[in-house]
């Protein structure tokens, strides 16, 4: 089954970039990107050529509504950007980003996502990380979860040493303001870790981008109406199951899912075949 994609084009329109000033990563990227860039003050938010920045005090994962927010600022942007920090155990300085949705038991909403946009930040910023930064994509988590203007999270992490430093907030900063919008085959991805390693490594290694991610932990909850759901909100051709990291019947159940919705399933090695990087 091909979704239509209505949202990402050869050439894309407005792109909107939110921060937070409750956020030290989210602010420290949005400072760089007024050092950056001459822009232009509008009511309520800033513009320089076709990206729009706009900046508020709350928290992003809490943001509710945020569409009708835009349109009531004259803003109809084809993609945005959600500026953010982000945390984990182990500290390590990593970039990376996501989109967003909930995948619980009882609760399971998903946002629109802009799976070329967030391809194209993650190659951005490999190769403008400072050094010791790792990279990654990440399984589909926390809100807004009900954007309906294409969107990802691009963030910085994992300590405050990070989210303040200056040189990896001109980084993302760069990364988003290079984005590039492209048609490119997208797939569903399911298994794999939270930091959805082999996916990640298909986005640097083959010339696709990923739609919704689902890790192994979400496994459980999926099904039939979630799948067609990520599918729709991710314009996805095809799909990619990260087979030794789901236990079989799990695997089973996903296969069996996606053959009844017609979504295409590839391994690694076709991928890469089949859709190899452009020189």
């Amino acid at each position: 089954m091909v979704w239509a994609r209505r949202y990402e084009r050869e050439m894309m329109d407005e792109v909107a970039i939110i921060c937070s000033s409750a956020d030290p990563a989210s602010l420290n990227i949005y400072e760089r990107l007024l050092e950056l860039e001459p822009w232009e003050e509008h009511d309520g938010f800033w513009r320089s050529g076709n990206k729009c920045l706009i900046i508020h005090d709350g928290e992003q994962s809490a943001l509710r509504g945020f569409d009708a927010h835009l349109n009531c600022l004259g803003l109809h942007p084809r993609v945005v950007v959600f500026a953010c920090r982000h945390e984990s155990k182990a500290g390590l300085p990593w970039f990376g980003g996501h989109f967003t949705g909930v995948i619980e038991k009882f609760r399971q909403e998903l946002s629109w996502a802009s799976p070329a946009g967030l391809r194209s930040f993650l190659c951005n910023i490999r190769n403008l990380a400072p050094e010791g930064f790792l990279v990654s994509a990440e399984a589909t988590h926390h809100g807004p979860t009900d954007m309906r203007t294409p969107c990802f999270f691009a963030e910085i992490g994992s300590t405050m040493a990070e989210w303040c430093d200056v040189h990896a907030g001109e980084a993302a900063a760069r990364a988003i303001l290079a984005l590039e919008i492209r048609e490119l085959p997208v797939f569903l991805g399911f298994g794999g870790g939270h930091y959805v390693q082999r996916q990640t490594d298909l986005i640097f290694e083959a010339n696709i981008a990923f739609g919704h991610l689902f890790s192994s932990y979400n496994a459980s909850w999926l099904d039939a109406k979630l799948v067609r759901d990520a599918g729709q909100k991710s314009g996805a051709s095809f799909a990619y199951i990260d087979r030794k990291s789901l236990r079989s019947a799990e695997r089973l159940r996903i296969v069996s899912i996606l053959e009844d919705l017609g979504l295409p399933m590839l391994r690694s090695a076709e991928i890469r075949a089949k859709f190899p990087l452009q020189e």
